[in-house]
């Protein structure tokens, strides 16, 4: 299996969402995909998917469009700001987040999207069309999310729904699910750095599954079975899923919850 940085990379083609239904399960490329999965989280807990799908020119339109709200003065961003650490939906200012606990806050912004149904929340006027741009990158996210859990619950050897009553009502306020956007902006005061500080502290995710669309700057770290951090190198195409601590637990273990980290 091809790895890149020690992370296996799998054709996702056969259960790709561009697929209205994907094979029976006892197909062969079906059961390759899951073995591979399988493997990738029972070691490294990550793994790139390449044909998942998703096409690049939909991801990069959406951070496009996202980077026209995080160019935005922070006067007008604070007026979509989270208002509690329980809202689905909501911008965060950099350094709000304290992504580890023993180092100072983090060197990014974020904003979250969990709940389309949210009448409380107002979708910032100033980008109009970053609602039902996000939207329809969120809903081939679900899709993709679903066949992801699928492959993981054939690999298990378990029905290949089985996960699927954790993930119901996803974009809604009852929903389990959130698509974040993380902007790391330009830091020119270098000096005012505190000392240990970072774009993203080291951590776990704490959810079941991340999905992860990474642009060419690079900079996620993880940690590989040798316990030293590797840099989980951009690839043109693919998508990068990790374990989290919850699907950890659920598996019994089987599935690792790797620490990573966010330096660049």
């Amino acid at each position: 299996m091809e790895t890149v940085s020690g992370i296996p990379l799998v054709d996702f083609a056969a259960m790709s969402v561009e697929k209205e239904s994907i094979p029976s399960l006892a197909d062969e490329r079906v059961q390759i995909i899951a073995k591979q999965i399988h493997e990738a989280f029972s070691t490294v807990g990550f793994v790139y998917l390449k044909n998942h799908g998703i096409s690049q020119e939909k991801v990069d339109g959406t951070f496009e469009v996202m980077d026209k709200f995080f160019a935005l003065s922070k006067n007008s961003k604070s007026k979509y700001r989270k208002k509690s650490e329980l809202d689905a939906n909501g911008w965060e200012a950099l350094e709000r987040e304290i992504t580890d606990p023993t180092k100072p806050g983090d060197l990014k912004e974020s904003f979250d999207i969990g709940a389309f149904d949210d009448k409380k929340f107002h979708w910032p006027t100033e980008v109009p069309e970053l609602q039902p741009v996000v939207k329809s990158l969120f809903d081939l996210l679900k899709s993709l999310g679903d066949r992801v859990l699928r492959a993981m619950a054939i690999g298990l050897g378990l029905p290949a729904d089985v996960f699927k009553s954790y993930y119901k009502d996803v974009g809604t306020k009852n929903g389990t699910a959130l698509l974040r956007f993380n902007y790391y902006p330009r830091i020119n005061d270098i000096e005012h750095i505190k000392a240990g500080q970072i774009r993203c502290g080291e951590h776990t995710d704490y959810g079941g599954i991340t999905l992860l669309f990474q642009d060419d700057a690079g900079g996620l770290e993880v940690v590989n079975r040798e316990k030293n951090f590797v840099p989980a190198t951009p690839v043109h195409g693919t998508i990068l899923v990790n374990i989290a601590d919850l699907m950890q637990r659920w598996t019994a273990d089987k599935y690792v919850s790797t620490v990573h980290s966010h330096h660049s």
